[in-house]
């Protein structure tokens, strides 16, 4: 199983994001792509968070490869902003693995959350 990060900009007014109140939510675009993904995406979970510019969206997908799951990852999200109306003037800006994002998470709950000496013993 493969963690896929993508992140959806919402569309923009006079050059700003529009303002979270007036656009989808993150739990209302999760529940829209689980509704529209096929049993080939091998789609197991999807987690959402509302930004300020868009939506951040981590996709938990059981394939083969890392290719197969970024590229099963990217058609699904590209499914939804191609058929939803809800989703006008939305963007797919980035959509894969990003290690450094997630470090950099886990970074932020302390050192100790980052050292994981049982796992480096095995």
């Amino acid at each position: 199983m493969y963690l896929i990060n993508a992140r959806l900009r919402a569309p923009e007014t006079e050059g700003r994001p529009a303002p979270p109140g007036g656009r989808m939510l993150a739990r209302e675009l999760r529940s829209l792509l689980l509704a529209l993904a096929e049993p080939g995406d091998g789609i197991e979970h999807i987690y959402s968070e509302d930004h300020p510019a868009g939506i951040h969206l981590g996709l938990f997908i059981r394939r083969s490869t890392l290719d197969e799951a970024e590229s099963a990852a990217a058609r699904l999200c590209l499914r939804g902003l191609e058929g939803v109306p809800g989703l006008a003037g939305w963007s797919l800006v980035a959509c894969g693995t990003d290690l450094e994002l997630a470090l950099g998470r886990l970074g932020m709950l302390g050192e100790e959350a980052c050292q994981r000496p049982a796992i480096a013993a095995r």
